[in-house]
């Protein structure tokens, strides 16, 4: 019991000491903050700072921009002799040159090839090329003037496995 008398008793000491007693009101107290609230008051300016209204780009401004998807004229600029601009190169600007995407061999079941997500068999036509052999694990496209394309599975599931006897 007089343990605990004891640790009140100090506890209350210790109490009374932190809370400072202010005697008479002209007194002023001065406290230091911490360094954590000095860290909180700079940010509180760094977001005083932000808060007025932003002016952003004029849509004047954005309009004279030059558009960064249109085709560029062929047309030259250069002038020739007489002081007249040269004539525009025809052809140019006709067709896009279109991009086929390239063959890949996808699947081989028994006499039939799955090539790009179509199935072809051995004397059909693809693009420019004829199927002329169906291996295991490849086939052989033949083309004009003696052109020979391989094309091999690029990718195979172990998880599935067909016998045939």
């Amino acid at each position: 019991m007089k343990h605990y008398i004891l640790i009140s008793f100090l506890s209350t000491v210790a109490l009374y000491a932190a809370v400072p007693v202010v005697t008479s009101p002209t007194v002023s107290v001065t406290t230091t903050q911490p360094n954590e609230d000095k860290e909180l008051a700079w940010v509180d300016e760094q977001i005083l700072a932000i808060l007025p209204t932003r002016v952003g780009v004029a849509d004047g401004f954005i309009n004279s921009l030059r558009d960064p998807m249109k085709m560029k004229n062929s047309v030259s600029t250069l002038k020739s002799a007489s002081g007249l601009l040269s004539p525009p190169k025809l052809g140019i600007l006709s067709q896009p040159k279109i991009v086929e995407e390239p063959l890949r061999l996808l699947a081989i079941m028994n006499k039939s090839v799955l090539i790009n997500g179509k199935w072809y068999k051995a004397g059909d036509s693809i693009r420019t090329f004829t199927l002329a052999e169906i291996k295991p694990n490849s086939v052989l496209l033949t083309g004009k003037k003696d052109q020979k394309l391989i094309l091999f599975l690029t990718k195979q599931n172990s998880n599935i496995k067909i016998i045939t006897k």
